[in-house]
């Protein structure tokens, strides 16, 4: 059996639960409809706790309608983006529905993001209007005039609150705001929930219609919209769920929702599948360790979708000896590779297995997951229904059989449309009739068809779940005078997943305790604080090969050697 047979022969679904249909279809509506239906389904029921205030369904598909009719009367309909810059919150999940029944396009943007990154995808994604924090309204300002941006809806953190937890809030200085400018621009979110709801008649095509756009970095480390369509998002949903409800109660479930709204792991299983279900979410806006461990117990929450670094945090922690959640079923593990040790330690202190899946954005983004009773170590597990992954030849394009190392590539119904305003630039390949996305990540996959990744074949670093891309680092330490050549690499770190490292060379001229701290303020100025370098090397000069390509791997290998000297 060649290995294109062995993939179509589809053997990991004998791993399935014997409920699970390996062919599942989703049905073929919107994301915005999906929504209305549980709203209406379990109306009474609560759909979250945020900031220890419970909404209903009914209360949030009110909002989500108010919204989207305030949107269409400033002429936000089919064909238009808006931006969302907001933490984890009730106003995310009435921002995203509201604009998607309205038929337009939400643009998530990380709420750590700075003006010039704001701007960036602003412009990219043509936004017309932008949903934000009154935190972080000066960012927003300074980005707006580089872009099209006609309107700026501000919301404090406390908006959805009731009027005496406001007061008492504001009294004991608990609640963060800021003073708006005066700008014609701005408008106040509980303005528009004041909007009286009227039926909006949209006509959207789930597998045209762009729900989400994603931004995400590509192999030239700048900014790429990921095109999700309604029906790659609801697929994806649907796809999930049917891999874990053997092992759930449907509308029964209490959701973590720490995993940011904005990334589509958030957005997928937690305002998708978990909302759409009839799930309850306790909302987190922020980490905070010692809480949010509590938190967990205190809600009796069931299902805690999370990233390795917050496993490994949780841990160490000095409560993880003493708190113990008998309600939990389901730790699902995404957005890095988990490490085996990481697990274990999770295990010990909590007695929860955790379940490790696989997924990138271009996928909506889960592909793969171990069977919750099937799990293997070091796996990220098997494909998830209606789903074929397989392991193709780097160069040849040729699907390898098991136990060879290859490209992983993936081909479904949450595929991407594609990326923004460019073709798809050597990340598909059709095969027997359909088309497979290549992962860039190298992995295998072993005769029962459970999946492992051996290395990122991209230069992405994975920097405590975040996407961290090496080239807009080095792009903001070029503007520097004083750099000459500078490399930035991710190197093994324990707590963060991979510790960002800029490998610098300075212009002869300049000396390194002079430099250190202008570049590091530099980078305060352009970059995300995730996006920052840990650490500065500085050397003579950078491995290249004879063409002048940066050799990454071996700027790694300088970087580690001169930890290792250090710390001798």
């Amino acid at each position: 059996m060649n290995g294109l047979e062995f993939v179509l022969s589809r053997p990991w679904t004998r791993f399935y639960d014997k409920s699970v249909n390996p062919n599942i279809t989703a049905p073929n509506i919107s994301l915005a409809e999906l929504f209305e239906q549980a709203c209406v389904q379990h109306s009474d029921k609560v759909a979250c706790v945020f900031l220890d205030t419970s909404f209903t369904f009914s209360a949030l598909r009110q909002y989500v309608a108010r919204f989207a009719t305030a949107l269409s009367k400033i002429e936000i309909g089919k064909g238009g983006k808006v931006a969302i810059l907001l933490p984890n919150s009730v106003q995310f999940i009435v921002s995203y529905y509201g604009v998607l029944k309205t038929g337009a396009t939400v643009v998530p943007i990380n709420p750590l993001s700075t003006s010039d990154e704001i701007a960036q995808i602003c412009s990219l994604s043509s936004a017309s209007a932008i949903v934000c924090l009154d935190l972080f309204i000066d960012n927003v300002m300074e980005a707006l005039e580089k872009t099209s941006l006609k309107h700026v809806i501000v919301t404090n953190i406390a908006d959805h609150l009731p009027g005496f937890k406001k007061a008492l809030g504001r009294l004991l200085k608990k609640i963060p705001s800021k003073k708006l400018p005066p700008h014609p621009s701005i408008r106040l979110y509980t303005k528009m929930l004041e909007t009286s709801e009227e039926e909006l008649k949209v006509e959207i095509s789930p597998e045209k219609d762009l729900a989400s756009l994603q931004f995400t970095g590509g192999t030239t480390g700048f900014p790429k919209g990921v095109m999700l369509t309604h029906s790659n998002i609801v697929s994806n949903i649907f796809q999930v769920y049917e891999m874990i409800k053997p092992f759930v109660v449907e509308g029964g479930e209490t959701f973590a929702a720490i995993l940011p709204f904005y990334h589509i792991y958030g957005q997928t299983v937690l305002i998708g599948t978990g909302l759409t279900k009839g799930n309850k979410l306790i909302i987190f806006p922020k980490l905070e360790l010692e809480k949010f461990i509590k938190d967990l117990s205190r809600y009796q929450v069931s299902i805690f979708p999370g990233v390795p670094t917050l496993f490994n945090l949780m841990s160490k922690h000095r409560l993880a000896d003493e708190v113990k959640y008998p309600n939990m079923k389901l730790v699902i593990s995404g957005a890095d590779m988990l490490p085996t040790e990481v697990a274990e330690e999770f295990e010990k202190k909590f007695g929860k297995k955790i379940v490790e899946g696989y997924g990138l954005t271009e996928a909506s983004p889960v592909t793969h997951v171990n069977p919750p009773d099937r799990t293997k170590k070091g796996s990220f597990g098997i494909p998830i229904p209606s789903t074929l992954a397989a392991i193709v030849n780097p160069q040849t394009k040729e699907f390898l059989p098991p136990g060879q190392v290859g490209e992983i590539a993936v081909s479904g119904p949450q595929v991407m449309q594609g990326y923004l305003g460019a073709a798809e630039q050597n990340v598909s390949i059709m095969e027997a009739g359909r088309r497979w996305l290549l992962t860039g990540d190298l992995g295998r996959v072993d005769e029962e068809g459970y999946f492992y990744f051996v290395e990122r074949a991209k230069d992405v670093i994975k920097h405590k779940g975040y996407t961290v891309f090496p080239a807009e680092i080095e792009k903001v330490l070029y503007e520097s005078e004083a750099v000459k050549e500078a490399c930035v690499v991710g190197v093994p770190d324990p707590v963060a997943g991979e510790k960002i490292i800029a490998a610098v060379v300075l212009k002869p001229d300049r000396k390194k305790s002079e430099e250190l701290n202008k570049l590091m303020e530099l980078c305060s100025t352009k970059l995300a604080e995730y996006k920052r370098p840990s650490e500065f090397v500085f050397v003579d000069e950078l491995p290249k090969t004879l063409v002048g390509k940066m050799l990454r791997r071996r700027v790694r290998e300088i970087v580690l050697e001169k930890q290792q000297l250090t710390q001798a």
